[in-house]
């Protein structure tokens, strides 16, 4: 029953890993880093420096590892009383059909890891979410990098209902002062855009512009 319990908890906290990572890859963080940060979040080992800037100074980011640290926490917690009953109980030897059970969870986590079945639902689960945006289709993503109130800026395109029709000219970025340095489109980098080139859900924008217009758009 004990190695059930251990079982159990390895599942819900890899659960949460991942549930955390997609939260923060909705806000646009890349992939990596946001594992990364939610690992970081999850054990209370700290961030670094511009990494913590990119949590804190993003109020949906920083909700999220608010809680995914409440989480961790309360998982520390729960795990130090479960061992100080199970040593008040005594540790029992687990089963041959226990140890069968332990093994077949550990070989299809790895299965589901190696094979990139947990990738593909999560690239699904994010192209659902950004297809159900309410408002605008254009969101700031991530700030790479600021210098003299200019900022290079990555653009999500999340509307379900994008016209057919849209361009980058149609966007009216342009008009802001906005330059579309490059669309990324799955694998595919299209660097300098022409103003005629039409856009599709799913795509980011990479953009450079006053730091102001990057941060409210509302088109």
């Amino acid at each position: 029953m004990q190695i059930v319990f251990f079982l159990v908890g390895v599942v819900l906290w890899l659960c949460v890993f991942w549930i955390g990572s997609i939260a923060l890859e909705a806000t646009g963080m890349p992939r990596t880093k946001a594992r990364f940060q939610v690992l970081s979040a999850i054990t209370g080992t700290g961030f670094t420096t511009s990494e913590a800037e990119a949590i804190v100074n993003h109020p949906k980011r920083r909700k999220i590892a608010t809680w995914l640290i409440f989480i961790g926490n309360t998982g520390v917690l729960a795990f130090i009383i479960a061992l100080l009953v199970f040593v008040r109980v005594g540790v029992r030897k687990p089963s041959p059909l226990q140890i069968g059970i332990a093994i077949a969870a550990i070989v299809v986590i790895f299965l589901l890891i190696k094979l990139g079945a947990l990738d593909g639902l999560t690239n699904l689960i994010l192209r659902l979410t950004r297809r159900k945006k309410p408002t605008s289709f254009l969101m700031t993503e991530e700030i790479l990098h600021q210098t003299g109130g200019y900022s290079v800026t990555r653009l999500s395109i999340g509307q379900k209902d994008v016209p057919a029709s849209l361009t980058t000219k149609s966007t009216g970025l342009e008009e802001r002062g906005i330059t579309v340095l490059a669309i990324e489109r799955g694998d595919t980098v299209m660097t300098f855009p022409g103003d005629d080139e039409t856009l599709a859900i799913g795509d980011y924008l990479l953009c450079y512009g006053k730091t102001t217009e990057l941060s409210n758009i509302t088109l």
